[in-house]
């Protein structure tokens, strides 16, 4: 088994999912668990709704964005229609109180990754890949309650093991990144950028080979260009 997470990037547009299916496809023999962040900027527009929402100014910014990628991957129109209905309702309670607290930011930036996976996972299906989106806490990835910076609970390991050894074999696994639930069901995440934490600690956990994490970049640096300044991209 290996890991492979792919950031906002690399599944910006169709453009860009239809490399990571590739990538994916080529290693369907090594028995891939792939770990996704949300599309490109969606978490950023969360955090800005969310503020926008305690100041008494809902707005559906993030909702239309992933309309357009439904759109454009050709997925059916009402694929995320309760997790839609379930953030509206969240950014409209937010500006009824005109508060947004740590634990409120945390459920309403959860959004990306749960819908990005489960918008994937409906494309690569059509593609002749069979696969199935999990929101990591199906998984076992149970957290404790610091909001913005959250860890997994002592023992989730072995949850976490049952849970993978008990999924189909002929499904391809896709995984939300960032995101957990403690034990009383309250959505958490581990941090900015947090999926390649998600994807090692899964890695970990499940003893995979390796845990690979894929950028989107156009090349390598040939120094660390804060150091040097004639530092070079090496296509």
């Amino acid at each position: 088994m290996i890991i492979m997470k792919f950031g906002g990037s690399s599944v910006a547009n169709r453009k860009q999912i239809e490399k990571v299916l590739g990538i994916v496809r080529g290693r369907m023999d090594r028995r891939p668990v792939v770990v996704s962040s949300a599309h490109k900027g969606i978490t950023d527009a969360l955090v800005h709704a969310g503020k926008s929402a305690a100041a008494g100014k809902p707005e559906h910014t993030p909702i239309d964005r992933q309309r357009a990628i439904l759109a454009e991957l050709g997925c059916a129109p009402d694929l995320l229609e309760p997790l839609f209905d379930e953030l509206a309702a969240l950014l409209h309670g937010i500006s009824l109180v005109r508060e947004l607290s740590p634990r409120s930011l945390d459920y309403v930036s959860s959004f990306g990754e749960r819908m990005a996976v489960r918008t994937i996972a409906d494309f690569f299906t059509r593609e002749g890949l069979p696969t199935r989106a999990h929101d990591v806490w199906e998984l076992g990835f149970i957290t404790d309650g610091k909001f913005g910076a959250a860890r997994p609970i002592e023992g989730w390991e072995g949850e976490c093991r049952a849970a993978f050894a008990a999924l189909a074999e002929d499904e391809l696994a896709l995984v939300t990144g960032f995101i957990g639930r403690t034990p009383l069901g309250e959505v958490t995440t581990v941090g900015r950028n947090g999926s390649d934490l998600t994807a090692a600690l899964l890695g970990a956990a499940l003893e995979a080979r390796e845990v690979e994490i894929w950028s989107d970049t156009d090349g390598v640096m040939s120094a660390d260009p804060s150091v040097v300044a004639q530092a070079r991209n090496i296509p």
